[in-house]
């Protein structure tokens, strides 16, 4: 939706060779836009800051379980590989428990480990959130803009028209598969479960959940776990981000419908302010117009231009409901 917007200010006018136009408002609309990053560029860095963020956070727990093999039981394999795994069980919080700790010192590392690994993702659903914030600020200030260069009743049918993207929600949803799919095949032939415990192992992993009860005990196996479930917690987080953006479009679309709606002057606001009676002002447009002259905050000369303002807008709006004005000789 925000690249129809795009799309449509583009091909409608170039803002450097468009004339400067007195409005206060458009000109801080252009300047919040001009600020606005697109959200992809916005993201970029925050995820690469956090990527390292997340290897750093690994590393130091890897080293750390090794040091403290001797005080972690359960079914062990080689100790590098035991403690790269238990780290990345703990983080993405599938909790397994077949590496637990049992010492007094090993669990007070644990429980260190786990609140650091809380706290970044805890930066993550921050920068999610911002990724959707930024991105509805922009589609409403492309909407303003759209709605000043080809006028509102034009903008809302373009906002009208625009799709919501499925694409990535569908391509995330066959990764999820894909990644489902490759799950269950190692757990079959590296692991040698039956195909049920497979289905069960890799959809209690992906979620999550993690009972323990049917693990993997492998050291390939293991090794593959750990990429595995590091790239299945991204992908299940990923689609959660996907339906919260499809969400927030659809009532971002809403929004700008209703703003512009609002904007757009009423037919019976526009006839009584240009029929005045025994000195007294009808209509929102004629109040506004005779109180700023009264205050001399306005010349008639700004008089003029808002009236041509006025004109484009009733323009814009269906001609055969605006009554034509008066003739001299009726009036």
């Amino acid at each position: 939706m925000l690249n129809h917007f795009y799309s449509i200010i583009s091909m409608t006018s170039n803002d450097e060779k468009a004339p400067k136009k007195r409005s206060i408002q458009g000109r801080e609309t252009t300047l919040v836009a001009a600020k606005c990053a697109p959200p992809d560029a916005l993201r970029a860095p925050d995820l690469k800051r956090l990527g390292t963020y997340f290897g750093i956070y690994l590393g130091v727990g890897t080293v750390i379980f090794y040091a403290l093999k001797n005080d972690i039981r359960g079914h062990k394999t080689i100790d590098f590989i035991d403690s790269l795994y238990l780290c990345v069980v703990t983080m993405t919080t599938v909790g397994y428990g077949d590496l637990v700790p049992h010492t007094y010192n090993a669990q007070l590392v644990c429980i260190f480990f786990i609140t650091v690994g809380m706290c970044l993702f805890g930066i993550a659903v921050k920068i999610a959130a911002k990724y959707l914030v930024v991105k509805q600020q922009m589609v409403m200030v492309n909407a303003l803009r759209m709605s000043r260069k080809i006028g509102p009743v034009d903008a809302l049918k373009e906002i009208e028209s625009a799709k919501i993207d499925y694409n990535k929600l569908k391509i995330s949803l066959i990764a999820m598969a894909g990644h489902y799919v490759i799950g269950i095949f190692v757990l079959l032939t590296i692991e040698g479960m039956d195909f049920t415990d497979a289905i069960y192992c890799a959809f209690t992993t992906m979620t999550t959940t993690g009972f323990g009860d049917e693990t993997f005990q492998e050291p390939f196996g293991r090794m593959f776990a750990v990429f595995w479930i590091s790239t299945g917690t991204s992908c299940v987080g990923q689609l959660f981000l996907y339906i919260a953006e499809i969400y927030t479009d659809i009532e971002t679309r809403k929004l700008a419908k209703q703003v512009i709606s609002n904007n757009i002057i009423a037919k019976t606001d526009l006839e009584a302010a240009d029929d005045i009676k025994d000195g007294k002002v009808y209509g929102a447009a004629d109040m506004i117009s005779y109180k700023l002259k009264e205050k001399g905050k306005i010349k008639q000369y700004d008089i003029s231009v808002a009236m041509k303002d006025l004109n484009d807008v009733i323009k814009d709006v269906d001609v055969d409901d605006v009554t034509p004005p008066k003739s001299a000789q009726e009036k």
